[in-house]
This record gives structure tokens, sequence and C-alpha cells, in this order.
């Protein structure tokens, strides 16, 4: 007599066939949202964030960037930076500060900023280019300073075109309006821009900030103590009698806090 299965063995099949057929077309659909996730935002990505901002029409120019500080430091610092990068604002707002006042402005070292645009920023190659046009009426480090500081007003997730507070920023600074103006917006230092993006990519710079200490790579924002203790290293390799001042409990009292690290 043929043998009848039993009762569990009867619905066992169905019930894993059954389940692997929910998983399957659950597999689908988490396929099919992230298609059409990836598809929704390539539609809303700004148009000039598809195109490359450089201009392979203009002619090269040679450029090293900004410097400040004496031309007889014993080292110098290079640091290859991006308008927009929240790391370089960490490091110019509550960092720099303490490295121009104790070291550069002292002679110890001397400071070098050069453009390095990350095309994930899509407003950091305009305010570089505002940044040499108030170069050009020599007063970059002080649109450096103002770009850091409102950063979170001018990036590219606050607005889509910001010439219009780069203006303001110049008109603030006490530089020529109207020769400012025509500078931004004939994009009047693109090429010189360029050529610092040329440089960071000859050095192998792969993030920002970083920075050329004693022909040291250090890529990351630091504290001023950490900051101070890789110039000691460079010094002493160099020979030179300078040294960086000490710390005192004051000046640790009033340095902000350590804050993270980011890209």
């Amino acid at each position: 007599m043929k043998q009848t299965p039993s009762k569990g063995k009867a619905r066992t099949a169905p019930a894993r066939t059954k389940n692997s057929t929910r998983i399957f077309y659950l597999a689908l659909a988490v396929v099919a949202v992230a298609g059409i996730g990836a598809l929704s935002w390539m539609s809303r990505r700004p148009a000039d964030r598809l195109v490359s901002p450089i201009d392979s029409t203009l002619p090269k120019v040679q450029s090293n960037g900004y410097v400040i500080g004496s031309a007889n430091a014993p080292i110098e610092v290079v640091e290859y930076g991006d308008f927009e990068c929240p790391s370089c604002a960490r490091f110019a707002t509550l960092t720099e500060p303490d490295v121009r006042s104790r070291l550069v402005d002292k002679g110890i070292i001397r400071f070098r900023w050069i453009d390095f645009p990350l095309s994930m920023h899509r407003n950091t190659w305009p305010a570089s280019r505002a940044a040499a046009c108030a170069d050009e009426q020599g007063k970059f480090w002080e649109m450096h300073d103002a770009l850091f500081q409102a950063q979170d007003e001018w990036n590219g997730e606050s607005t889509n075109n910001p010439n219009p507070i780069f203006k303001r920023m110049a008109g603030q600074l006490g530089l020529n309006q109207q020769q400012f103006d025509q500078c931004v917006d004939s994009k009047k230092y693109q090429a010189k821009v360029q050529a610092h993006e040329q440089l960071a990519e000859q050095q192998r710079i792969g993030a920002t900030p970083s920075f050329i200490v004693g022909g040291k790579i250090v890529e990351g924002p630091r504290p001023y103590d950490e900051f101070k203790s890789i110039v000691d290293d460079a010094l002493a390799k160099s020979g030179s009698p300078m040294a960086t001042p000490p710390d005192t409990a004051a000046t640790k009292a009033k340095r902000p806090a350590k804050s993270g690290t980011a890209r």
C-alpha cells in the first residue's frame, strides 16, 4: 500500500517555498528602491557638478600659493586646503590663530597656503577665485579668514550661487568693490587656482587639510600642541637653534577643546 506523508512533512515544503519566494521578492524590492534612489540623486545633482571645473583652454601660469611670515624663518609649513572643507575650517578657526601668533609672527615658521579644491565641493572653486581676487588687492589672508568663518553660509549645501556672498564680504573687508566684482565675475584667476591644484597633485596630496612640514606630509587638522610638536621635530632635524615657545598653564586654559578629525 502507498504510504501517505505525515501532516508535518506535507506542510514543510510549501512553507519553505513560500518563505524563499518572499525573500526573493523582498530582495528585488530593495534593489529596485536603491536603483530609483540612485537615479533620483543623479537627476537632482546640479549640472555644474557633472562638468569638470578645469578649463584646459587657459594658458598655464606659475603660482606657488600665498605666504605669510618672514622669508628668513628656518622652516616653511605648507598647507594644501579646500575652502569648503569642514576640517580645513576647524584648523583655520581653532588652531591657526595660535600658529600665526606664536610661530609665524615670532619668525619661527613661514606659512604657505595652496588651494586644493576637491571635486565633492560645489562652491570651492568660486571661493578660491574670490580669495585670489582679494589677494589682487593685498587682502588674501583677510578673505581666507572670512571664508572659513562663514563657510556654513556660502557652501554648496547652502547656496547654488556664492558670488553675491563673496562680494558682500569684499565690501566688509574694505576692498574696491567694482574691481573685486569684475574679478569674480570674469573668473580672472581660474588659471591660478588650476596651477595650485596641479601642485597638490604633484605632491600626491590625498586629503585636505594636508601639511608639508620639514618634507613630511601630515594629514588632517591638529590641535596646537600636536602641530607644535611636529614643528619642533622639523626644527630639530633642520639644525635650527630656534624652538617653539613652551605651553603655559594660561595658554592651555584658553585653548579650545580638541575636536575630532574628519576629511
